[in-house]
């Protein structure tokens, strides 16, 4: 009877396995500063302010990346901003938008 509990808990821990193959989630996300890493390589400017935050697109989780900064001579007021959207899980680029 000593077995008993060990087969049980190696059954649950299979339906666990399963259960995560089969809806595709995992707990693994990656960071937000590799998040701003991925999503810097993505501007052609320097930025002055860079903020993460955990949101969704299109159901998907994100880490949305905002940048603001100025290019190289660009004149007084006048500013970058770009928003990326970077896959919590994987780091793949979702969208990004410049203005």
């Amino acid at each position: 009877m000593a077995g008993v509990p060990l087969r049980a808990g190696i059954f649950v821990a299979a339906v666990l396995a399963l259960a995560v193959a089969c809806t595709g989630t995992s707990e693994v996300e990656i960071s937000r500063d590799r998040a701003i890493e991925i999503a810097r390589q993505q501007i052609a400017f320097r930025p002055d302010t860079t903020d993460a935050e955990r949101t969704a697109s299109n159901g998907r989780p994100v880490w949305r990346v905002t940048f603001r900064g100025t290019l190289p001579g660009q004149p007084p007021r006048q500013f970058e901003t770009a928003v990326a959207d970077v896959d919590r899980s994987n780091g793949d680029i979702v969208s990004i938008t410049r203005t």
